[in-house]
């Protein structure tokens, strides 16, 4: 007989049932914890692989800062674009597949088979194309809309047959699977200006040169997100959920360039490029002298910022012609590298006689040397015992000159003799005072921090003889920049910039550069009387080919051979430049010329470099608003515009042409002029001859002599001599050693008598 349980069991067997299932029951909740809050796998917890897999969320790209130039001209801007993308696990039938395929590689220009396979991967978003502009985005909108209209009276049709049939024709599914999500794209619409200055974004709307990287995190701003509800596979969960948060678009910079003088800058570049075919490129600079604002920088006239990966420079071009494979691959790497490259901060030179504005400016300041100090020049010096002498650019020597002369010779022998009239710890001491030892600071990327030199232990005879004259050290043009601007604004060492201002969205100024000065490198005093040696240096002996007319103009040429170069190769190259400053008695304003291994047969940095300066500032100069003097010599070479005298009366034409400053010379016997030349507008010098025919009848023709290497009073000569005109391309020469290097038309043209040739002068040598 069975024994039945008494209360007593019963009571205990619930207890150990209970106990196993609240053991059991907090096991499975502390694994559920554990699970959820800290258990992981491939490195993830679980419970952010279920939260991301139930919440999906999609990024909004803020949109970067607008870059203006100083007068709020859009130098680069951001505009929406779309990246266009797929969800294969909400696509479900082949039909699906195709329609979104043949649609996407039509709109997009892609191939059909490429979009097609992604729509067929087991994963939940397949990018098909970035970047995707508003026209191509409208026509995607219009093409889902328009196949679905399509579909869904296809699927009425369905319907309505399916009502009698007995065998039930499934609807067709709904292009669907097609996200578009906004994005933005840099626009950049001046495209080369500035492009060394500006830098360019990558894919990811990151900065990667110029001041989109260094200013990177003020122009990004924060992207938003759209986070929405979703099943493990991607589709729609039955409850809605959807949060919407806002990008936050970037702030934006005001840079201290003008794009008016950018452009100035860039079009002389490019015709010193065209000219002297230079190997390794040509830079300039242009900066306020006393804030260190920089207006405008060049080199080689800049990349198309939107393109940046082809590459324009011709040189660089020609160095992969011919290359294959992984060899071409590392070849473009490094050229597109080189075209990026800001020349004016990241390369070192040797500045040459440019330079003799930092040693003179040190002697002055040290009274080692005075204005009244002489040098006797016999074409050479002789610094070491048993080792070459330094040479003069003038073999035959200078003989006599005082210590203007010297600069304006740009005498070599002179130069050491201030230089040993320094010593090595003075003339280092002001090496470090005017920057030569420490990069400038400016706020762009990539600048050279490691300058070239002989320290003050390290400048034996021969050292400090060939520095003081700016050979055997390696600067940046923006160091040399820096220096010039302390010789002729009062001493005073500043950083240069190109941020002026960073402003918000809503237009307000969050920061303003206004300038650092560092320290004060000579004083006032011997700035002012810099000032007057550097005005000589340009004015004297008729004007150099730096010289704008109606314009007091200081500054100073250099001209480098690269030894190392030279050593290496056997090939004898040079490094020519100019730097200047206007109006020299009061600097506003400076501008730096570089032109590295010209190629034209011309190599001194006064005939190669002046005239780059010279055009540069014969436009920046009038639209910086400084009014021009100019002397009667000055007037005299900027010629006249011949007036419009055809179909005139005779005498009120002759009258016309006399008050213009010309002659007229009649060829007819009617009354009234039928026919002028030169044509209305021509420019020419004053004194040139306007032939009126008063009668239909053939012209004269001429043919145009050859004037190269002649001066411009010998050119006068002959051309009058053809009956023809002269016009001048720079008329602020007056330099007796000015010679024709350039005629327009060439030699042997036939021409109309009276006709214009213009002609440039330009002084050979290494004065100025």
């Amino acid at each position: 007989m069975a024994i039945s349980p008494t209360k007593n069991m019963k009571f205990k067997l619930n207890i150990i049932i209970f106990s196993v299932v609240l053991v059991a029951f907090v096991t499975l909740i502390v694994r559920i914890v554990y699970i959820a809050c800290f258990a992981e796998y491939d490195g993830v917890k679980y419970g952010v692989k279920a939260y991301n897999q139930q919440l999906g969320a999609d990024t909004i790209n803020a949109n970067r800062g607008t870059i203006y130039d100083r007068n709020m001209t859009p130098l680069a801007q951001s505009a929406t674009v779309w990246t266009v993308s797929v969800a294969p696990n909400q696509i479900t039938t082949d039909e699906q597949r195709q329609l979104v395929a043949q649609g996407l590689s039509d709109i997009l220009g892609l191939d059909y088979n490429e979009v097609l396979e992604k729509t067929k991967k087991n994963t939940k978003y397949e990018i098909i194309k970035k970047k995707v502009e508003k026209p191509e985005a409208d026509k995607i909108t219009a093409y889902i809309e328009e196949k679905n209209k399509e579909i869904d009276a296809e699927n009425e049709q369905i319907r309505e047959n399916n009502k009698n049939a007995l065998e039930k024709q499934e609807l067709k599914q709904k292009v669907k699977g097609i996200h578009m999500v906004e994005d933005s794209k840099r626009y950049y619409p001046q495209a080369n200006s500035a492009s060394h200055i500006i830098g360019f974004t990558g894919s990811d709307n990151q900065g990667l040169y110029g001041v989109e990287l260094a200013y990177d995190e003020e122009l990004s701003g924060t992207p938003g997100k759209v986070v929405i509800a979703q099943n493990a596979l991607g589709g729609d969960l039955p409850f809605d959920y959807e949060y919407y948060y806002p990008a936050q678009d970037g702030n934006s910079l005001v840079l201290t360039v003008d794009e008016t003088l950018q452009h100035y800058l860039d079009k002389a570049i490019q015709q010193a490029i065209d000219t002297h075919h230079p190997t390794n490129r040509v830079a300039g600079v242009m900066m306020d002298v006393n804030t260190g604002e920089i207006l405008a920088m060049s080199t080689n006239g800049g990349y198309d910022l939107n393109d940046p990966y082809t590459i324009s420079d011709t040189n660089l071009q020609s160095q992969l012609e011919g290359l294959q494979g992984d060899e071409l691959t590392e070849a473009t790497k490094k050229a597109r590298e080189k075209m990026w490259t800001n020349k004016v901060i990241t390369e070192t030179y040797e500045p040459g006689s440019v330079f003799k504005v930092v040693t003179a400016s040190a002697a002055l300041e040290e009274k080692t040397q005075t204005l009244d100090s002489t040098f006797n020049c016999t074409g050479s010096i002789q610094v070491v015992s048993g080792a070459k002498p330094i040479h003069c650019w003038k073999t035959s020597g200078h003989g006599s000159q005082n210590f203007t002369q010297a600069v304006v010779n740009s005498c070599n022998p002179a130069f050491v003799q201030i230089g040993q009239s320094l010593g090595s710890d003075l003339f280092f001491q002001y090496f470090k005072l005017f920057g030569m030892t420490e990069a400038t600071g400016i706020d762009l990327p990539g600048e050279n921090k490691y300058p070239l030199y002989y320290t003050a232990d390290q400048l034996g005879p021969a050292e400090l003889a060939s520095e003081a004259f700016g050979q055997s050290m390696g600067i940046t043009p923006m160091q040399m920049m820096t220096a010039f601007s302390a010789t002729v604004n009062g001493g005073y060492m500043v950083t240069p910039h190109v941020v002026k201002q960073i402003i918000d969205q809503d237009g307000n100024i969050t920061e303003t550069n206004t300038g650092e000065t560092k320290r004060q490198a000579i004083s006032e005093e011997t700035s002012e009387m810099m000032r007057g040696v550097l005005e000589q240096v340009v004015s004297a002996n008729g004007g150099s080919n730096a010289s704008v007319p109606g314009y007091r103009i200081a500054g100073k040429s250099g001209t480098a051979q690269k030894l190392s170069y030279t050593n290496a190769t056997g090939d004898v190259v040079y490094v020519s430049s100019f730097v200047g400053c206007v109006p020299a008695d009061d600097p506003q304003f400076a501008l730096l010329i570089l032109v590295d291994e010209p190629r034209s047969g011309l190599y001194y940095g006064s005939a190669v470099a002046s005239p780059v300066f010279a055009q540069v500032m014969s436009d920046a100069i009038p639209y910086m608003g400084i009014s021009p003097e100019y002397t009667e010599e000055e007037l005299q070479n900027q010629g006249a515009a011949v007036p419009s005298v055809e179909g005139s009366n005779l005498a009120d034409a002759q009258t016309r042409i006399n008050s213009a400053g010309l002659v007229a010379e009649t060829i007819g016997s009617g009354g009234t002029v039928v026919k002028q030349i030169p044509s209305a507008g021509s420019k020419m010098l004053k004194g040139g001859k306007v032939i009126l025919y008063t009668e239909e009848q053939e012209t004269t023709k001429v043919t145009v002599p050859d004037v190269i290497g002649k001066t411009q009073a010998e050119v006068n000569q002959i051309l009058a001599g053809y009956g023809l005109n002269i016009a001048l391309t720079n008329s602020g020469i007056q330099n007796q050693k000015a010679k024709a290097t350039t005629q327009s038309p060439p030699a042997g043209t036939e021409v109309e008598k009276g006709s214009v040739v213009t002609v440039e002068f330009l002084t050979n040598d290494e004065t100025g």
